[in-house]
């Protein structure tokens, strides 16, 4: 990462106060974070981390089909508007493979267009508008993973 890309990452990090989110330690459940706005997911992972889970990042669509094979997410927030495939091609192609068909999938976009056209193409689990807040995705998370969604609180 440059150091320029850093410094803007480490000032959107700092516009968000995570702690005020973080409610313990989860079952270590594993949550793929994709999207190719590399400080998005950095942000998005690292605040995801510290609530817990175990976080992979994929800035691209085939980087994140090849981390879902490799690893089974238990949930992926999957941005839909990616240079290489598109999140609805991805969603497909998790919901198509025998290991991550069932596995929850929460839609990050700023299109709202492009949202509305994935409630069709693909059956996703919950969608979230961008811009969001970190509030919004921990409970996004934690929706898309049901009743043993990993909270410190869950039977």
């Amino acid at each position: 990462m440059s150091a320029r890309r850093t410094r803007r990452a480490n000032r959107a990090r700092s516009r968000f106060d995570t702690s005020r989110y973080f409610t313990g330690a989860v079952d270590q459940r594993r949550v793929l974070v994709v999207d190719d706005d590399r400080d998005l997911c950095d942000l998005l992972s690292d605040f995801l981390a510290e609530e817990g889970y175990e976080v992979t990042r994929a800035y691209g669509g085939q980087e994140a089909i090849d981390a879902a094979r490799y690893s089974t997410p238990d949930a992926v927030l999957l941005d839909l508007l990616m240079p290489d495939l598109s999140g609805v091609a991805v969603g497909r192609a998790l919901r198509d493979a025998t290991g991550t068909h069932d596995v929850p999938i929460v839609i990050i976009s700023g299109d709202r267009m492009a949202l509305a056209r994935s409630q069709l193409e693909l059956s996703a689990d919950s969608f979230l508008e961008k811009p969001f807040s970190l509030a919004a995705v921990q409970s996004a998370v934690r929706a898309a993973l049901g009743p043993r969604n990993g909270a410190p609180d869950a039977a």
